[in-house]
Order: C-alpha cells, then structure tokens, then sequence
C-alpha cells in the first residue's frame, strides 16, 4: 500500500484548501451503494476531519499519509479506475483502510482529546 501513497506524497498535494475542495466534489460523485462504499465514505470522512481539525496535532507522518489516502480516493485513474462496475472503489476502500489501520494509535488519540467529535462532517 505504501508504493500506492508515495504518488500523493509531494509538494503538489500539500495544499490543504485544494485537498478540501477536491474532497468534496469526489464525495458528490460516491454512490454508496455497497456495504464497502459506504464504510470508504465513512473512512475517507474520519481522516479528513481528524486532518482537518485545528486543535489537534497529528504526527508529520500520520498527515502526510491521511493527506495521501485522500488525494488517492480523490483520483478517479488509479490502481482500479472508478468508473469499473462494482470493483472501481475496492482499492480506494483498501488504502483508506491500510491507512486507517497503520495510524490507529493516533485516530484514537484523537477520539481521547477530542471532547466533541461530529460524525457528519460534510
């Protein structure tokens, strides 16, 4: 999975207020019609808002790769393109995931410290 975040690991996509946009606008276009899809909508949700969250600091590391996954989830022409039928949006699932996992210790920092957390961000 690591090989899949290095694409969005440069300069380019650490524009935080390109990243938000461009969230925004894929997430319109997400039908949540698999079990999978919905639980990639809700992943891709949690990292953003952990991201996103000026009162909490995040490791450098944790970040970078939440701002990865995203750009990645962003990115219609990747591993498996979107558009395929029924299959478009496991490998998006599977990075959120792999990244979710990987920083689990943060994401549940982040559950201690924060006393108000709003499921529906968007």
């Amino acid at each position: 999975m690591e090989k899949y975040l290095e694409r969005f690991k440069g300069e380019e996509y650490r524009d935080f207020y390109k990243l938000q946009n461009a969230f925004r606008r894929k997430l319109a276009k997400v039908p949540p019609t698999m079990e999978y899809v919905r639980n990639l909508i809700l992943d891709a949700k949690l990292l953003f808002r952990i991201l996103s969250d000026p009162n909490f600091d995040l490791s450098e590391e944790a970040r970078e790769d939440f701002t990865a996954a995203l750009w990645y989830f962003i990115e219609e022409k990747d591993r498996i393109p979107d558009w395929v039928p029924m299959l478009g949006y496991w490998d998006d699932y599977k990075v959120i995931k792999y990244v979710k996992e990987k920083h689990k210790e943060e994401i549940d920092r982040y559950f201690k410290e924060t006393k108000f957390f709003i499921a529906n961000y968007f």
